[in-house]
């Protein structure tokens, strides 16, 4: 009996599934060095970039290219971004004692 195997339910999936995959590719080291905030990160960006490219999506002339499009643009820069934010110094040093 062959197996049934697990995909993707429309368009939208497979390109998400794509550019998470394309960007973790990109972040190896990062993957390796801060495994737990790597995939923090990871997630809460794709909720946002996924977000951003549902609205884009809502014009009266998009599609799904228009969501898959403004998704693969957007999610590799926030979350280049939120690692570079980060590995900053700033990040790095304590949050100032309220009063």
């Amino acid at each position: 009996m062959p197996q049934a195997k697990a995909e993707p339910t429309d368009a939208r999936h497979l390109a998400m599934a794509t550019v998470n995959a394309a960007v973790i590719k990109m972040h190896e080291q990062a993957m390796r060095d801060r495994p737990k905030w790597f995939w923090h990160l990871l997630k809460r960006c794709e909720a946002k970039a996924e977000r951003i490219a549902a609205q884009a999506a809502q014009g009266q002339y998009a599609c799904d290219a228009t969501f898959i499009e403004v998704y693969a643009t957007t999610l590799p820069t926030l979350f280049t971004q939120a690692l570079e934010r980060l590995d900053s110094p700033e990040a790095a040093r304590p949050l100032p004692k309220s009063n």
